[in-house]
């Protein structure tokens, strides 16, 4: 949590947004979700348009790829807390929309954070998801995974595409729910990828967060093989759906 207004209790002003930036970099780096809290709309406490410099403030956050940000007083007291609300998300939406046109270039690499062969494994199949979904031009990514740990490590490669993350526990759906770029669904698993994939492109289709026509990437750490306790098989696929 990046709370601003301790942190600017604690060190000079002048140093606050650095310090920040600083922060929510490392918290990427270790795969840590990061919120940035305190301050952001402040002025909507009373009035119901932000001024330029918190608008600036807001998309400075989001340009720095923070998972969350969160509104304290503009929404728990303050006189327009569902304009706030829309405000917050229109400024970020369309920062992050610009961030996407602005850097073609390649990102560079992130440390690896894994020490056992699993866990190296599942960081360079995210890693290398991430990489085919940009250079296709993907839609969407799709993630089944038990732990939610495959979703936090697609959501740390910051794709171009929303993340749909599938998973059977409720607890694992609500912490998706704060990673960056992930969309969380609460879905009992079949016994193989390609009917999970099925079931899942429908659950979709029907909240039109997809479409025929559209190019997806499907990562799983999910299996008949991870079920029966004889394994895990991990895996990419591509598809085009019909």
């Amino acid at each position: 949590m990046v709370a601003r207004g301790d942190l600017g209790a604690q060190i000079p002003l002048e140093q606050v947004p650095s310090v920040q930036e600083a922060i929510i970099d490392a918290c990427r780096k270790l795969n840590r979700p990061v919120i940035v809290a305190s301050q952001l709309l402040e002025s909507m406490i009373e009035y119901p348009t932000p001024t330029r410099a918190e608008v600036a403030d807001v998309s400075n956050a989001v340009r720095q790829q923070a998972d969350a940000l969160m509104l304290s007083g503009e929404s728990a007291m303050g006189l327009h807390p569902q304009k706030a609300v829309e405000v917050l998300r229109g400024v970020s939406v369309r920062m992050e929309h610009w961030s996407r046109e602005e850097s073609h270039h390649e990102k560079p690499p992130l440390p690896e954070i894994s020490t056992s062969d699993t866990g190296r494994t599942s960081e360079q199949i995210c890693n290398s998801a991430t990489q085919i979904a940009n250079k296709l031009g993907a839609d969407a990514i799709l993630v089944y995974t038990r732990r939610g740990y495959m979703a936090s490590l697609i959501s740390r490669n910051r794709p171009d595409c929303p993340i749909f993350a599938f998973t059977e526990s409720r607890n694992v759906m609500r912490c998706m729910d704060l990673q960056w770029g992930v969309v969380p669904f609460q879905f009992a698993f079949r016994k193989d990828l390609e009917s999970n994939l099925l079931q899942s492109l429908a659950l979709l289709k029907a909240h039109c967060m997809v479409r025929s026509g559209n190019l997806v990437v499907a990562v799983s750490d999910v299996s008949s093989a991870s079920q029966s306790g004889t394994g895990v098989l991990q895996s990419i696929q591509v598809h085009v759906l019909s």
